[in-house]
């Protein structure tokens, strides 16, 4: 799952005093917990009924809860989705940075290497521009910016912390305090390098053999994947390994979900008893994330999504390709075009459904640019407006 990893989103805050969190979405479900007005809440993820309803966890009386409120409970939502679909990191910086900095051309280089994924290079840039008897806080958001990328999280939140002590930044503030528990929840601590690849995992969760020929495995993935999309980054991949419980701490993600990618690639591993091959299966379909992020273009979300299971070698079976026939003649499904750029909020079966439709469309650009290949197509980003509206006719959408 492609979950970008936006630093600057604002917040969601519960409405009014004694907003019950209920068990589920009815009037009648049992309330968990009373929420104070403005408590913060995060979204896990939203219930596909019609009902406006969606899960969220909190903190209220110093405990962590969980459980469903109404839209109508939430103040915040318009701005954060608004956020979610429009800002990065990257842009938000380079708003900040290039238009007041025009003059500044070893932090515009910088910035410039960070754009085309290249960290290490713009750390080495920027440096030199640390050491300056003023802290500059542009310079050390950029390079915090670039120690996160490069997976050395301590790093960049004392770069991050040393700008909020010169200029402080309610959200800025509001994701250091994130990184912050996801570095106090995440134990996966071992390193392991591989030509393409940096692996971090918990030894207790996975043993170092099992690591070992892992990494060889990523490499092997995303150098087939990287041959077929045309990705050639020269910074490694970092795929961070975790039990569950751990990936839903430190990230937030979905309950359903078993990966994403957020700049890094994250993953649980699977139970005891699971195929060997499901972890490197999971694994690729991030790495096709990872690898779309690598190339220019604003790529839709069926095609992140469908090309992400294509690739990982999932396969439309007969019986969801009928479904996504029913739904499609029922209306029951948006067009691609309308799809949302993050999945994180759907329910499981709303997932499931668009998953499904994302693999469709996916199988049918494959057999309709087959002679163009699928190189040449991600080359030039702007047919894809052209090519969906097409698939959509296809699906019948």
């Amino acid at each position: 799952m492609l979950w970008p990893a936006f630093l600057f989103l604002a917040a969601i805050f519960v409405r009014s005093d004694s907003t019950p969190l209920r068990s589920g979405c009815e009037p009648g479900d049992a309330v968990v917990a009373t929420l104070a007005a403005n408590t913060a809440v995060q979204l896990q993820f939203s219930v596909n009924d019609g009902s406006g309803c969606l899960k969220i966890s909190a903190v209220s009386a110093g405990q962590a809860v969980q459980g469903y409120l109404p839209v109508s409970a939430l103040a915040g939502l318009e701005q954060f989705d608004q956020e979610r679909r429009s800002a990065s990191p990257v842009q938000a910086l380079k708003r900040s940075i290039v238009l007041n900095r025009d003059g500044d051309a070893a932090l515009r280089r910088g910035l410039e290497l960070l754009e085309q994924r290249k960290p290490s290079q713009a750390l080495k840039i920027i440096e030199p521009l640390l050491a300056r008897s003023a802290p500059d806080p542009e310079v050390l958001l950029l390079g915090g910016l670039a120690a996160y990328r490069l997976d050395q999280v301590p790093r960049a939140l004392g770069y991050w912390r040393s700008a909020l002590e010169v200029r402080p930044d309610e959200a800025l503030e509001r994701f250091c305090r994130r990184l912050e528990r996801e570095t106090a929840n995440d134990r996966s601590t071992e390193k392991l390098y591989g030509l393409r690849v940096l692996l971090r995992f918990d030894s207790h969760v996975l043993g170092v053999g099992a690591a070992r020929s892992l990494v060889s495995a990523l490499d092997e993935e995303l150098t087939r994947i990287a041959e077929q999309l045309g990705c050639q980054s020269e910074e490694r991949v970092v795929a961070i390994l975790q039990d569950r419980q751990a990936y839903l701490r430190s990230t937030d993600a979905a309950e359903w979900t078993g990966g994403l990618y957020d700049g890094r690639i994250r993953v649980v591993v699977p139970e005891p008893g699971h195929p060997a091959q499901e972890l490197r299966k999971t694994l690729a379909h991030e790495i096709v994330h990872a690898c779309l992020a690598e190339l220019p273009g604003a790529w839709p979300a069926w095609l992140q999504e469908g090309l992400a299971q294509k690739l990982s070698g999932d396969v439309l079976t007969p019986a969801v390709a009928a479904r996504v026939c029913q739904l499609a003649s029922s209306h029951a499904l948006p067009r691609l075009e309308n799809m949302s750029q993050s999945w994180s909020r759907m329910s499981a079966q709303h997932a499931r459904d668009s998953y499904a439709v994302a693999l469709a469309a996916a199988n049918l650009l494959m057999e309709n640019y087959a002679a163009e290949g699928l190189r040449n197509l991600l080359n030039n980003p702007s047919r894809f407006d052209a090519i969906t509206a097409g698939l959509d006719r296809l699906l019948g959408l």
